[in-house]
């Protein structure tokens, strides 16, 4: 079990990797293929309509398969879509590989959350905390491998090293020793515990869920448009060269990684409401702030601490959302994950158009306006559970 969970977190530092990877390299390669921001948000809507077909058949591809097969070929295609497209071919190639990666990313995120959510019976916020930090490794590491490829003018590189990072896993994964292979086949599929959680939701779990529903729909949103469209924001705002734009998103992912050392206990000890209450108003304030203030140092300390006050909000509102939705963790888990799915590529998508018609602050206006919506989706989350608390049928928050 220890093996594949370290496993796990190499998947996690993986598909934090292909997360990000298109936004600290999105000018450079808009700029190489002549193309404008619009069509880098199509790009990055057409990913994240890959992730979320990647999603949606992992089960099916699982269940025929094998969760271990299953992400063989999530690996196989991201290695192969990865080395594609660092030949610079033809757009419509690069568009096609680019929905692949989102594909294998979407298979991998959706198995290895829910083998954790469902296997780690003590401490799963923990255990789901733990992989966030490698998610943010990843998220972390490739801009800033891109802004040296850039700026020794080779930045195709940056995809044939997430194709060699991908090979490499791929490799251990091959390689993971019988003992644990067969744990995970017996716990994927023949879990005896599986047909005790097919149950439907409860008429009063519809609304909360569709609450959650959405604010995992905007939050994807946020953070992906911050990840990818953070470098051009300041280009144009701030007047900085490409590689030191490609910083920001390094900035951002800094903060995110150190605060999700300590969000579980942070958390747990100010209890889940007031967390995300202060993580949303502090995103909320610290994004309205950047279009005040126009230094670039002080920008950058604006985006560490956007990555401060987000660092916890995926992870600690699943928990949040389990806990108040008990006994339907892997179905509603897997909604929220396809929901965040489908707003990212959506809000991309209007990001990305946004960009190419308006100055690059309104795409800050936009991002603000996300955090807004998060913060109402919090507070009514809190109205029901006092609602509920009311009549009798709420949990301890």
């Amino acid at each position: 079990m220890r093996r594949l969970f370290v496993l796990s977190c190499g998947f996690y530092l993986l598909i934090g990797i292909t997360s990000v990877i298109l936004g600290p390299l999105l000018p450079t390669l808009l700029k190489h293929y002549g193309r404008d921001y619009s069509d880098g948000g199509t790009l990055l809507f057409l990913q994240f309509i890959g992730f979320l077909v990647g999603v949606l058949v992992s089960p099916m591809i699982s269940a025929r398969l094998g969760r271990k097969s299953m992400l063989l070929i999530a690996l196989i295609s991201i290695t192969a879509a990865c080395a594609v497209i660092g030949f610079l071919p033809m757009w419509i190639w690069v568009v096609c590989m680019t929905i692949i990666i989102g594909f294998g990313s979407g298979m991998i995120e959706s198995s290895i959350g829910a083998f954790t959510i469902e296997f780690a019976e003590q401490g799963k916020a923990v255990a789901m905390t733990k992989l966030d930090v490698y998610f943010g490794v990843g998220a972390l590491l490739i801009p800033i491998a891109a802004s040296l490829y850039i700026r020794f003018d080779v930045w195709q590189f940056t995809f044939f090293s997430t194709s060699v990072i991908t090979l490499v896993l791929m490799l251990l994964w091959i390689t993971m020793p019988a003992e644990s292979s067969k744990l995970l086949r017996i716990q994927s599929i023949e879990s005896p515990e599986a047909p005790a959680h097919k149950k439907r939701y409860q008429r009063r779990h519809l609304s909360l869920l569709t609450i959650f529903v959405f604010f995992f729909f905007i939050y994807m949103g946020l953070e992906l448009g911050l990840m990818n469209f953070l470098p051009s924001i300041l280009i144009e705002t701030a007047s900085v060269n490409e590689s030191v734009a490609s910083l920001s998103v390094t900035m951002l992912w800094v903060a995110m990684v150190i605060g999700r050392l300590f969000v579980g206990k942070i958390a747990e000890s100010i209890r889940y409401i007031p967390f995300l209450l202060w993580s949303t108003i502090g995103t909320l304030f610290f994004t309205i702030a950047m279009l005040l203030i126009s230094n670039v140092i002080a920008t950058y300390l604006l985006i560490f601490a956007i990555g401060i006050c987000m660092c916890g909000l995926f992870s600690i509102t699943l928990v949040y959302a389990n806990s108040l939705i008990p006994g339907m963790t892997e179905r509603t888990t897997s909604i929220l994950i396809a929901a965040g799915g489908i707003g990212g590529a959506v809000l991309q998508y209007g990001i990305g158009w946004g960009m190419a018609r308006w100055p690059a602050s309104s795409a800050i206006w936009i991002l603000a306006g996300f955090s807004l919506v998060l913060l109402l989706a919090i507070g009514l989350s809190y109205q029901w559970n006092m609602r509920s608390k009311t009549s009798g049928n709420s949990l301890t928050i």
